[in-house]
C-alpha cells in the first residue's frame, strides 16, 4: 500500500507541466512544457501558475485523461494594452458606478470548458452580469442548473481573446470552444501580428501591422475586420493606405447589445413560450457595447515602438 502511495506521489511530481527557465521568444509559441498530464493536475498548474504572464493550452490526448500543455501566448506589452482597452469598452453601461457596476468586466477568471472533459480555461476577457440581475447558478431555478465560472459566479456571457505570439488557427478553436457554451453569447478574437520589418509609418514612426478581429454571436454569422495600419495583403502601405485610419468609422465597430450580457433562459412558467427578452438594469442607458477598432489599432501600435 505505502509502496503505490510513493509511486502515485512520483507519476504527480513527473508528470506536471514544467515552465521555462529562461524568457520565451514569441517566435517560439507554442512552447510545449508538459507530456499526459492529468486533468487535475493541469486544474492545479492552471490555478498555481495562471498569473506567470503565460497564457497556456491544454490539447487532451485520444483517450480524453491525460494531455500535452502547451504556452500559446505570453502578456507582452502590446497584449496587456489591447486588454486593458477591451475592458475599459465594456465598462462604458456602468457609467460612473465603480462599487458593485451591474456589468463586471474581469481578466482571466477561470471558467470549465463546454465540452464536459473538466479542464479549466481563462478567458482574457470576461464580461459577466452581477449577481443583483442574474442570480448565481445555485440558487437559479432552472432545470439543469445553469453553468458558472470555478468560483460560482454566473458564466461569463462575453468573452474576448487576444492573440500576439498565438497562431490563428489556435485562436479560431479558441473562440469555437467557448461558443458551444449557449450562455456564451458572444467572443471578441483579436489577432496582432508581428510588425513589418525595415519601415514605419513616415509621419508617426509605428511601425505597420495587420490586425484582424472577429465576432461570433449565438444563431449569427460571424463578422471579420481587418483593422491594421496595413492591410492584410498590401505589400505597400505607404501607396495602399489602410481604410481604418480614424476613430468611430461605421465599418470598424464592433457592436454587441448589453443586453447580451444579462441573457438567462426564460422563467420556466407557464407562458414560457412566449419571446425571451433580456432584461437590462434602469440605470443602463447605452443600449450597445461599441468597440472602435482603431482605438484598438493605436493602442497597439503605441505599445511596440
Amino acid at each position: 500500500m505505502a509502496r503505490a502511495r510513493a509511486k502515485e506521489i512520483w507519476a504527480g511530481l513527473l508528470y506536471k507541466p514544467k515552465l521555462p527557465k529562461k524568457p520565451l521568444a514569441e517566435s517560439s509559441l507554442p512552447f510545449h512544457i508538459g507530456s499526459n498530464i492529468t486533468i487535475q493536475n493541469y486544474n492545479t498548474f492552471l490555478n498555481n501558475h495562471g498569473s506567470e504572464g503565460y497564457k497556456f493550452y491544454f490539447e487532451l490526448n485520444t483517450g480524453n485523461k491525460t494531455g500535452s500543455v502547451y504556452i500559446i501566448d505570453m502578456a507582452s506589452h502590446v497584449h496587456e494594452c489591447v486588454l486593458s482597452r477591451l475592458q475599459d469598452f465594456f465598462k462604458v453601461p456602468n457609467g460612473r458606478v465603480v462599487d458593485d457596476p451591474p456589468i463586471k468586466v474581469i481578466g482571466q477568471p477561470l471558467h470549465f470548458k463546454p465540452d464536459g472533459s473538466g479542464v479549466e480555461i481563462a478567458p482574457d476577457v470576461a464580461v459577466y452580469p452581477d449577481r443583483a440581475f442574474v442570480p448565481r447558478p445555485v440558487d437559479s431555478i432552472i432545470v439543469p442548473r445553469p453553468p458558472s465560472d470555478v468560483d460560482g459566479h454566473p458564466h461569463a456571457r462575453i468573452v474576448c481573446e487576444v492573440a500576439v505570439g498565438q497562431n490563428v488557427g489556435r485562436l479560431k478553436k479558441r473562440c469555437l470552444t467557448w461558443m458551444l457554451q449557449e450562455y456564451v453569447r458572444a467572443v471578441i478574437s483579436i489577432k496582432i501580428l508581428d510588425p513589418r520589418p525595415g519601415i514605419r509609418e513616415p509621419r508617426t514612426g509605428y511601425f505597420y501591422r495587420i490586425m484582424t478581429a472577429k465576432l461570433y454571436r449565438q444563431g449569427m454569422v460571424e463578422q471579420e475586420w481587418d483593422f491594421g495600419n496595413v492591410r492584410k495583403n498590401s505589400r505597400d502601405p505607404i501607396d495602399d493606405p489602410a481604410p481604418c485610419n480614424a476613430p468611430n468609422l461605421p465599418g470598424f465597430l464592433i457592436n454587441i447589445p448589453v443586453g447580451e450580457v444579462f441573457w438567462d433562459p426564460p422563467d420556466p412558467s407557464p407562458d414560457h413560450t412566449r419571446r425571451y427578452v433580456p432584461v437590462i438594469p434602469d440605470a443602463i442607458t447605452v443600449r450597445n457595447f461599441t468597440i472602435d477598432l482603431y482605438r484598438i489599432q493605436q493602442v497597439a501600435l503605441k505599445a511596440k515602438m
